[in-house]
């Protein structure tokens, strides 16, 4: 959750931030409609998936029209259809075609629900849907329960204008974090996934070893930065990682050390947003999981935006989530 100091007077704007360098024009390739996002390049899933996904697909005329990536995992001797590490969207890619709205999607809707059919047999499956995905009624038509998840989002506008839109308690953080960090690129992914687990309360739930693979190809392809804060004397502080595709970037990880601090987080959030926002992307800040986040995202006035969520489950599977459910707060409650 953002630390934030008592009002102030606001200024007539910015700060002047230390610069960090971006391209104007957009690194990432041409859009694809059957990639409609990074998660479903097959570069990404390869890494992510040490080249163990999969992918249903679906073809009219000759031509493939529709895709959906998967991960069957095997736990305990069952299948289940899991996200990949550090993947947070996938979902159908689709050519929609020509035609009315509703050839569309009548279109949409078949491919889609074919897509579902080639899917192999599981105790358990969860596709989290790219923006893309505007309707999960082919998942409920095959059996899907489906949940709405958000996230906040923020559009390129002229630096000025996205100063303005955010909280004056968030614009105080800013410009006094200013005053005590750098912020610099930061090109070795080893030494962010280093001070990542460093700074862990816990067991991390994703696996380190993936993610640090994929930052660095996300680096290597400049689809990718980790920016970092660091203190007068030199001191890393706080980093975060975000990748793109061509309409979007997605705040994919964050980390900051104990003794950071106030702001070092808001600091570097808002210099990710200005990187997207010089390649003209959405800035995604991927998930709203906790009450902290919810207000951390919105004092930087981004907008809400759902994202669908589709989960089925064998009867097997529905007695495992129960359990799981159920022992979830005694595991809480013994830390």
């Amino acid at each position: 959750m953002a630390q934030t100091v008592g009002e102030q007077q606001d200024g007539p704007g910015p700060p002047p931030l230390s610069p960090v360098t971006a391209p104007a024009a957009d690194a990432a390739a041409s859009p694809d409609l059957l990639a409609p996002t990074i998660f479903h390049e097959s570069w990404w899933l390869d890494v992510a998936t040490d080249h163990s996904y999969s992918v249903a697909e679906a073809s009219s005329g000759g031509k493939i029209v529709g895709k959906l990536p998967y991960l069957l995992a095997r736990r305990k001797g069952l299948s289940h259809i899991v996200m990949p590490t550090l993947t947070h969207f996938l979902g159908p890619a689709i050519v929609e075609g020509e035609g009315s709205a509703n050839t569309r999607f009548l279109r949409k809707l078949t491919v889609t629900r074919e897509l579902i059919a080639k899917l192999p047999a599981a105790i358990s499956y969860e596709i989290k849907c790219h923006a893309g995905v505007t309707d999960v009624i082919a998942f409920q038509a095959e059996n899907f329960q489906t949940t709405v998840q958000f996230t906040h989002e923020v559009h390129p506008l002229p630096e000025q204008d996205l100063w303005k839109r955010m909280r004056d308690k968030t614009r105080n953080v800013i410009r006094r974090a200013q005053e005590q960090y750098e912020v610099v690129p930061l090109e070795d992914s080893q030494a962010f996934i280093e001070f990542y687990a460093r700074n862990l309360h816990g067991k991390s739930y994703l696996d380190l070893s993936v993610c640090a693979n994929i930052i660095q190809s996300c680096l290597a392809r400049k689809r990718g930065r980790i920016l970092a804060a660091r203190s007068r004397n030199g001191d890393l502080l706080a980093a975060n990682f975000c990748a793109w595709d061509s309409k979007s970037a997605y705040y994919l990880m964050s980390t900051r050390a104990r003794n950071s601090g106030n702001g070092a987080g808001s600091l570097l959030l808002w210099k990710a947003i200005l990187d997207a926002t010089s390649r003209r992307l959405v800035f995604d800040m991927d998930g709203l999981a906790s009450e902290g986040a919810i207000l951390f995202f919105a004092g930087f006035g981004a907008e809400v935006r759902p994202r669908y969520v589709a989960e089925r489950f064998a009867a097997l599977g529905h007695i495992r989530r129960a359990f799981h459910a159920v022992c979830a707060p005694l595991r809480r409650s013994d830390r």
